[in-house]
């Protein structure tokens, strides 16, 4: 009897331990467009685009290193350059650290919004953001 217990026990342990693997959101890379991302990632990099020609009144193309994407959450780091090929202007006022871009993207019912983002910035802007979005896989940003 107690080795049955022990059995059921142990069987029970498997099984909860491979529904938490089971339950992990995948991670999709979407540093390279493919016919099964090109619709999400080109409409989450003209969320970025609107916002850069927006905040710096000229239009960008993207040199991605880094998109990844989980559950809601998707993480991008890339190179922006002008559209028309000119070298990017920036104002007198700050200073900036061309041409670096990094977001966090959140989707909220069902629709993705820029969370975080920063282009050319002096800094590490995004030092902790893990930490600001505990429901992100860390995995994103890796």
């Amino acid at each position: 009897m107690i080795r049955l217990q022990s059995f059921f026990c142990i069987i029970g342990m498997i099984l909860f331990l491979n529904l938490g693997i089971l339950a992990e959101t995948p991670v999709s890379n979407y540093k390279i467009k493919s016919s099964s991302n090109e619709k999400e990632r080109n409409y989450l990099l003209d969320l970025l685009r609107a916002k850069l020609s927006n905040e710096f009144k000229q239009e960008f193309i993207f040199v991605v290193d880094h998109f990844k994407v989980s559950g809601d959450y998707a993480w991008f780091r890339g190179t922006a350059q002008r559209k028309d090929g000119k070298e990017i202007s920036f104002s007198d006022e700050m200073p900036y650290d061309c041409c670096h871009v990094e977001a966090l993207f959140k989707r909220t019912n069902g629709k993705w919004q820029i969370a975080e983002s920063a282009a050319f910035s002096t800094d590490v802007w995004w030092e902790g953001i893990q930490g600001r979005y505990p429901n992100a896989a860390k995995e994103i940003f890796l």
